[in-house]
């Protein structure tokens, strides 16, 4: 069976091509072994899907969920009730270019469901992936092995109000600030607090595969998560990846392993922990180097020497268990003949 290869490419980048130039990069990107272009946004090009398809490459779009970082947090500017509240009682800080969207407002929640029908509706996508499909954390620095523990959120008052409803649990009257009904609640009622935070997403996953696929039912759905042993990517972000599997088609661990501060053996570790739960869903997304972080103002870590991806990608495509992956980014592959690694090994597997 042939392994789905990705290359994800910020729109930001396409949205400039014309058809020469869009020909061209799909004749570059096929030459590697790519087989399908992965990207997100709020509108799309079909001019560009249709060329994607002539060339025999599939189209994967999608959109971010609970983030608004591409409209600069308007979203929560507008309404600030969907500012996420840490455990101390404070509103989270932007952190880089994240601030996060609460997840438990269904108001929100039915305007992306909404936009993600209004695109798969609109556009010839082969598949669609859900991004930031969790509650807040910028784990990208979060998870840093020197970074101090995320904090969990949101406790504004109407997710108070959704906790105490689903679990039919009453917060103490006598508690005077919120972060004292926080620890209450952590002290007392983790269990319950995690499986109403996975509830929330699995719910909203269950929602966006029932309506997709009832539009166009031979559409491949997946969902990127985060790179975090099982029990704190379920306390903190809330995914649930055993109860989030039925709903979609791929699995796709962000193993940014620069960006978090690791070397390449951690990839391999998070990937078996996905695996263990989800199977041949599992379909990771690598980091083929850091350099375009800096050009977009963030941190993505130190290089990553060619020698260093070609190791990274021995190990991940000889692997048996796991059927492709995704290239973070796919214009970096044009990158110190870091495509033609990629086209050498899938050669000779």
């Amino acid at each position: 069976m042939q392994k789905t290869i990705g290359a994800f490419i910020f729109p930001e980048i396409w949205q400039t091509w014309d058809e020469r130039q869009a020909l061209n990069i799909y004749d570059a990107l096929k030459d590697m072994g790519v087989n399908c272009i992965c990207t997100e946004s709020e509108s799309y090009r079909n001019d560009l899907i249709d060329l994607c398809h002539q060339k025999d490459l599939k189209w994967f779009g999608g959109i971010s969920c609970f983030s608004d970082h591409a409209n600069q947090h308007q979203i929560v500017k507008e309404h600030p009730e969907l500012h996420p509240i840490n455990e101390n009682g404070k509103p989270r800080a932007e952190m880089e270019w994240y601030l996060g969207v609460t997840p438990t407002y269904q108001d929100y929640s039915n305007t992306r469901l909404d936009l993600a029908a209004q695109l798969v509706s609109a556009y010839e996508m082969d598949g669609f992936f859900l991004d930031f499909i969790r509650w807040p954390i910028h784990w990208e620095l979060e998870l840093r092995p020197t970074a101090p523990p995320p904090l969990q959120s949101s406790f504004d008052s109407h997710t108070l109000a959704c906790f105490q409803n689903e679990t039919k649990l009453e917060i103490p009257s006598d508690l005077p600030t919120t972060s004292a009904k926080a620890d209450w609640i952590l002290s007392n009622h983790f269990e319950l607090w995690v499986n109403f935070k996975c509830a929330i997403i699995t719910r909203f996953v269950s929602q966006m595969s029932e309506q997709l696929r009832s539009i166009r039912p031979k559409l491949a759905l997946g969902m990127y998560v985060l790179p975090m042993p099982m029990p704190q990517m379920q306390s903190i972000a809330g995914q649930n990846l055993c109860d989030l599997a039925p709903f979609v088609d791929w699995i796709a661990p962000m193993v940014y392993h620069a960006i978090v501060h690791r070397d390449i053996s951690w990839v391999k570790e998070i990937r078996t922990d996905v695996f263990s739960q989800v199977g041949r869903k599992t379909l990771p997304v690598l980091q083929v180097d850091s350099s375009e972080g800096k050009e977009m103002g963030a941190d993505w870590g130190l290089p990553i020497p060619r020698i260093e991806w070609e190791e990274l990608l021995n190990e991940t495509l000889r692997e048996t268990s796991i059927d492709g992956l995704i290239a973070f980014t796919g214009t970096a592959l044009f990158r110190d003949g870091r495509g033609e690694v990629l086209s050498n090994i899938l050669k000779s597997i």
